[in-house]
């Protein structure tokens, strides 16, 4: 019982605020902390089409249809990067599940249904 509460409270907590919607017609988008060899990678989102998250959500549940996600992204190999930002556009599936990741140099749009990648972007 107490993991059910736990669970509807993360839900709520990350949820994009839109209309309400049945959890089968939104897409789901989730940052990632990835270790791959000796290289550290962290992806998280900053804003949904331009609205703002709270700096706890990290997982966001968005209507389908095309999004533009304001990310920041830090990774350590082994050498120390600043945190940096930039825009990724994809066009989500009701019912998928994503994923932005980090891999040299880029930024990737997952699906992690089928872990395919969507879109992905090119970092300075």
């Amino acid at each position: 019982m107490m993991l059910v509460i736990c669970a509807n409270i993360l839900i709520i907590g990350c949820t994009y605020p839109l209309s309400p919607k049945s959890t089968g017609q939104l897409a789901y988008v989730a940052g990632s902390l990835d270790f791959r060899n000796v290289m550290f990678s962290n992806v998280f989102i900053i804003a949904v089409d331009g609205q703002r998250l709270k700096f706890w959500q990290n997982k966001v549940a968005v209507p389908p249809g095309s999004h533009r996600f304001t990310v920041g992204y830090r990774y350590r190999d082994p050498g120390d990067h600043p945190t940096q930002k930039t825009t990724v556009a994809f066009a989500a599936v009701a019912g998928n599940n994503y994923r932005l990741e980090y891999y040299y140099g880029k930024i990737l749009v997952r699906n992690m249904d089928n872990y395919n990648i969507i879109a992905q972007q090119q970092l300075p």
